[in-house]
């Protein structure tokens, strides 16, 4: 008994660290500008937000925590691994808490945001390119006490020898072109920019393939 009560400590820990890191990762993130943009309540949605989120992403066994430490995280999946039915629930579950934590003057609000940057959100361009399963980052965020000491490079690197060993290529997408630059630096290659007419944002979509193994002498 105990040791459930311990454990569940834990993983409620766990969630809200996960959480109030990636709500903070997001506030900078120029798509989640424009889909807040002009609430009155955006804080407190994007931290509810951050919750479900992070609550489904440990469910589903796709976050990977740095060494344990929930200041430092990779959200991601084997397409092996893709569950819709999953997927559909915390669509669902993100919209309710919108329509429970917003009044109805920001629901109409972030209703017109979400049509006017929906023509730069695609989660399928990858099928113009790969024809097989892959592995998807989501997310990768670390606490700003973290940064600057190799966390990101510790967090990506497991994934792609993940992927190398299993000759299956990565993918991403990004509406941050700051972040293009550092996935080129480890094989990531620009293979896509989703546009719109209605939005300044661009979606930006990266492809690392996977790198065969030098034989060795």
């Amino acid at each position: 008994m105990i040791e459930e009560v311990m454990m569940e400590r834990i993983y409620k820990t766990t969630i809200r660290t996960v959480a109030e890191v990636m709500a903070s990762s997001f506030t900078d993130d120029p798509m989640h500008e424009v889909i807040l943009e002009g609430l009155s309540r955006k804080d407190e949605l994007l931290a509810a937000h951050s919750v479900i989120h992070t609550a489904h992403a440990l469910r589903s066994g796709q976050l990977r925590l740095l060494d344990g430490n929930p200041g430092a995280f990779l959200i991601g999946q084997d397409s092996l691994d893709e569950n819709r039915w999953n997927n559909l629930r915390l669509v669902s579950m993100i919209y309710l808490r919108t329509f429970l934590v917003l009044g109805m003057r920001d629901i109409r609000k972030i209703i017109s945001n979400y049509k006017r940057a929906g023509n730069v959100v695609s989660f399928s361009w990858q099928e113009e390119f790969v024809s097989g399963r892959f592995f998807r980052i989501k997310i990768v965020a670390i606490d700003e006490s973290m940064r600057g000491k190799g966390a990101f490079r510790r967090l990506v690197t497991p994934v792609l020898d993940y992927a190398d060993k299993e000759k299956i290529p990565v993918v991403l997408e990004t509406h941050n072109y700051d972040n293009v630059g550092l996935y080129e630096h480890f094989g990531f290659d620009l293979v896509k920019t989703i546009k719109s007419g209605e939005t300044p944002i661009e979606q930006y979509c990266m492809i690392r393939n996977p790198v065969a193994e030098t034989a060795a002498c």
